[in-house]
């Protein structure tokens, strides 16, 4: 267990832990988690979105993403139409008030990597980054 906790690994794994951890602390005061977070986000970047497109960018099953969409059509931030198109299909948008509310919310993914990285400088960042993304790519192939 000794060689574990120094790993490369272990960190990764506490990193990722402990930034879903601190970014479900800065979203609780709006009733938010962050995969509710991150489909906001989404929507709100594409303006509208298919449900199938959004299921394939968070890389989740429909049945995971199906109950976080209907949570937020009941709190009231997003509207979910049938697809012109295909009836079958979802179409996602913010309401205004959805719209409204996402602004106000401080980005989490931000906020959370200030205090992670708060004291490290800019070039042991970049070089950490290069570490994991060539990782990334070996595990890839």
């Amino acid at each position: 267990m000794e060689q574990y906790e120094k790993s490369l690994g272990h960190w990764v794994k506490r990193f990722y832990l402990l930034s879903a951890r601190e970014m479900d602390y800065l979203l609780s005061p709006y009733e938010l988690g962050r995969t509710q977070w991150y489909i906001l986000y989404h929507i709100n970047e594409a303006g509208t979105l298919p449900q199938r497109e959004l299921q394939s960018i968070l890389n989740i099953e429909s049945a995971t993403l199906t109950p976080l969409v209907s949570a937020l059509v009941k709190k009231g931030w997003l509207l979910q139409r049938p697809s012109p198109s295909d009836q079958r299909s979802k179409i996602l948008s913010l309401t205004q008030d959805g719209a409204n509310r996402f602004q106000a919310v401080p980005n989490p993914i931000l906020n959370a990597r200030k205090k992670a990285l708060a004291g490290i400088s800019p070039s042991a960042i970049e070089e950490a980054r290069k570490v994991l993304e060539q990782a990334v790519r070996n595990l890839e192939k």
